[in-house]
């Protein structure tokens, strides 16, 4: 997937204390507004009904809701409380927008499908599709995927906060007094991403991987920013006696979504909030929380390359020795009627991301944290075909083998793939994609193709690339 979310997230359903990714298949409990038209009547007076101005409008057209006093009193408090937790200033007051929930919803699916138009050009997203499709992550085609993730923008979230606008927005009710205490539990997550923005340089750092279309450090530091927001909000929540804590329960919205998304859509979420707070926990206990802040100054301080990585969020102890990927390259492939469209990094994430689903979480992790490094290309044919590469290394000999084995195990574990044989040196899972693998003892080497014959017209650069 080549589309990164620019918000930060409090998923609905989730105490943030213990979250939990989200199932794949869940009920929706909707509510329909109902315009009921006045009668008519055969007199002829007219009757002018006033008009009321909305408080303002969002970029989308979607009308805000003006908050009340008590509602901006209670922010302040709220950031207050946030700036002693984190140990960090505010610079300025915070941007926040509040929503009813049905035009937070439609702004959602309306900014997701916003950032899609510029992030995808054209046949990109279809490029990627198929890839997913080749990979095994789904069978759905581009309109089917994409209608999904719209889908489910509307409704996982309780509130969100924009990297690049530095905006937070909740959803409330009109005429709404005050934030009640589940309101107030996702205002104060958001309120330390808004804090994050002001001192982390989150614009910066987001804008600069998106220049270099390289996301290697994205999921990383996002987890270690969603791991400190959990932080503060469980703090928070700590601070609730019983009868709090009853009616914070009570007052989680009955909101699911009527989507089924492939799991592996779930993954990253699973990143930020089951691993992100094992490590964020590690650090604060190892420094306080001046620890984890100068963790996420690392960009500020001294660039992309120091921030964490997916790996290191899996496995601490790669964070403490500051373990980091391998920068590795590969050949291009000389094909006829092919050429390179794109190629980038692969990390510890995107092995997990692979893979998880056939064999297992356990499985998919303890293989990912021992990548060295990858490299991936993919290449197209006039007709769209696409022949992808595959290019890692390991730690060592011993994680490098552990890699293999994991992919085997994948493969074997698919029933797509309907026979399996020796291939110049390593293994050929052959199917309506056909997927080859060998591994050298410095490298592993992965080549998918939906044609055989292509494959074999290579077989002189595979042991190279």
């Amino acid at each position: 997937m080549r589309k990164y979310l620019l918000t930060l997230l409090s998923l609905i359903l989730v105490s943030c204390s213990s979250a939990e990714p989200l199932p794949n298949d869940v009920s929706v409990e909707t509510t329909e507004v109902v315009i009921e038209e006045a009668p008519t009547t055969s007199t002829s007076t007219t009757t002018t009904v006033p008009v009321e101005e909305p408080y303002a409008l969002d970029q989308f057209g979607l009308e805000l809701v003006e908050p009340p006093t008590e509602i901006e009193e209670q922010i302040n408090e709220l950031m207050t409380l946030v700036e002693k937790w984190v140990g960090l200033e505010y610079l300025e007051i915070p941007k926040y927008h509040f929503y009813t929930l049905s035009n937070y919803q439609e702004y959602n699916a309306l900014d997701y499908l916003d950032n899609f138009e510029e992030d995808y050009e054209e046949g990109e997203w279809e490029r990627a599709v198929l890839s997913q499709n080749m990979w095994g992550l789904n069978d759905l085609s581009p309109e089917e995927l994409l209608d999904l993730q719209v889908e489910f923008q509307r409704c996982f979230s309780a509130g969100s906060y924009n990297l690049l606008d530095k905006i937070l927005r909740v959803p409330i009710k009109k005429n709404q007094k005050k934030l009640n205490l589940y309101e107030q539990s996702v205002v104060i997550h958001e309120l330390v991403h808004s804090l994050q923005g002001q001192h982390f340089a989150t614009d910066e750092w987001y804008e600069e991987m998106d220049n270099l279309d390289d996301f290697t450090y994205y999921y990383g530091f996002v987890a270690l920013m969603e791991a400190q927001a959990e932080y503060v909000e469980g703090k928070y929540l700590l601070g609730f006696d019983t009868y709090d804590r009853q009616d914070y329960i009570s007052q989680i919205p009955n909101i699911q979504c009527r989507v089924s998304l492939p799991s592996y859509f779930y993954i990253p979420a699973e990143l930020y909030y089951e691993f992100g707070p094992i490590l964020a926990d590690q650090i604060i206990k190892n420094g306080k929380m001046e620890a984890l802040n100068s963790a996420l100054f690392g960009y500020i301080n001294n660039g992309l390359n120091t921030l964490p990585t997916s790996e290191q969020i899996y496995d601490p102890a790669r964070f403490f020795i500051d373990e980091r990927y391998e920068e590795l390259t590969s050949k291009t492939i000389e094909l006829d009627n092919y050429i390179l469209i794109d190629e980038g990094s692969f990390g510890a994430l995107d092995l997990v991301y692979l893979m998880q689903d056939k064999i297992g979480q356990t499985n998919a992790i303890n293989a990912a944290v021992g990548i060295g490094g990858g490299n991936w290309k993919d290449y197209e044919d006039s007709s769209g075909n696409l022949l992808m590469t595959l290019k890692l290394t390991g730690d060592n000999k011993d994680e490098l083998q552990e890699i293999y084995e994991a992919f085997i195990l994948w493969g074997n574990a698919q029933s797509r793939f309907s026979s399996s044989e020796s291939y110049l040196n390593g293994s050929l899972f052959k199917g309506s994609t056909n997927f080859w693998i060998y591994n050298d003892q410095s490298f592993i080497r992965i080549v998918l193709s939906q044609d055989l014959d292509l494959l074999n017209s290579i077989s002189n650069q595979l042991n190279e690339f």
